[in-house]
């Protein structure tokens, strides 16, 4: 019995090092589980709801991000990250830098090279990072430092 519990430990210890990390600042994105096959990024800029109020500082749940913040369709961009010679999931993705392909908007009505630093005291929603329907919440501060709540949908 004892043996099998030391067992569950070491796989338990295994299998939480094999969480890709993804880190997001307000200039830019890595995600060590981008590929040649899932490469994709989405952002959408997000909105307080009416009536509602969040404290970024805090431990905030899934429920309190998913029913206070909603998309705003102003800023809601799409990439497929090119082939730069650079491993995909080591590469540093620059919002205000050219990285070699284009952000589409959401109806892919129009492109551009760069879509701008993150704004503070704004919240921002990451998806298509990963296989899995997932999202990362971020909120840049007024010092320019971003606070990140990940949200999986899986245990919603």
């Amino acid at each position: 019995m004892r043996s099998f519990i030391i067992f569950l430990i070491i796989i338990f210890a295994f299998t939480g090092c094999l969480k890709k990390k993804i880190e997001i600042t307000a200039n830019y994105i890595t995600n060590a589980n981008w590929d040649e096959q899932a490469n994709a990024i989405k952002i959408n800029k997000l909105n307080l709801k009416k009536d509602s109020t969040i404290n970024p500082f805090s431990d905030l749940t899934q429920i309190e991000l998913l029913d206070k913040l909603e998309d705003d369709t102003s800023f809601l961009f799409v990439g497929n990250i090119k082939y730069n010679g650079e491993q995909f999931s080591k590469r540093k993705v620059y919002f205000d830098k050219k990285n070699g392909f284009f952000w589409w908007s959401d109806k892919g009505e129009t492109k551009t090279e760069t879509i701008g630093n993150l704004q503070k005291d704004n919240w921002y929603k990451f998806s298509n990072l990963v296989t899995y329907p997932y999202y990362i919440y971020v909120y840049i501060d007024s010092s320019n430092q971003a606070h990140r709540f990940d949200v999986n949908l899986a245990n919603y």
